[in-house]
């Protein structure tokens, strides 16, 4: 005895089409896969803007006469919902611009120099190195970075067990009245 099988039933009616056009569902859960797949290609690829920062967090005062600032009030609230120190102070900020062609270097101290790059289209890489040794390598999706996501290293001051240091790397937002990006350079 042979069964009859029914085809695929429609699961969407386009408005006003009485029901002409019907999209499967399994064309629908490919659309979805390719376009929600983490693996899908970056639709930014190509040279990628970054605010580097160099970032002391403390629980204490800022030194009188330190060459620092504080970190804006929005970066400091996502820090401290991580760590735990009362004080963050910026030491210094670099922007950077990234291509997939090389290897950007960044000395953010004279004992800490960033080598960030774009190994895959949707991957950045960042190589930390301290006092002429690599630390620490990372790597990070580039749409999560464009997506407002931070790149955070960090890890404890060598004088002072009490402090720490960050490199926090993110995009830039565009600011209001900000209408042609600027070519990147030292801001210190």
């Amino acid at each position: 005895m042979m069964r009859m099988v029914k085809p695929m039933q429609p699961i969407l009616r386009p408005a006003g089409t009485g029901g002409a056009r019907r999209v499967p569902l399994m064309l629908l859960l490919l659309a979805l896969t390719v376009v929600c797949l983490p693996g899908a290609p970056d639709v930014h690829a190509g040279p990628l803007r970054l605010d580097s920062q160099l970032i002391w967090g403390t629980d204490g005062e800022k030194p009188p006469g330190a060459k620092c600032k504080e970190l804006e009030p929005a970066l400091k609230r996502r820090l401290s919902r991580v760590f735990k120190w009362k004080n963050y102070y910026e030491i210094r900020r670099k922007e950077v611009e990234v291509s997939d062609s090389g290897v950007e270097k960044v000395r953010m101290s004279e004992k800490c120099l960033l080598e960030i790059s774009l190994p895959e289209a949707d991957t950045i890489e960042v190589k930390l190195i301290g006092e002429g040794k690599l630390t620490k390598t990372t790597r990070q999706s580039t749409r999560a970075l464009r997506g407002g996501e931070l790149l955070v290293l960090a890890g404890d001051a060598k004088d002072n067990s009490e402090d720490a240091w960050f490199v926090v790397l993110s995009v830039p937002r565009k600011k209001a009245g900000d209408d042609a990006a600027k070519p990147p350079g030292k801001t210190e």
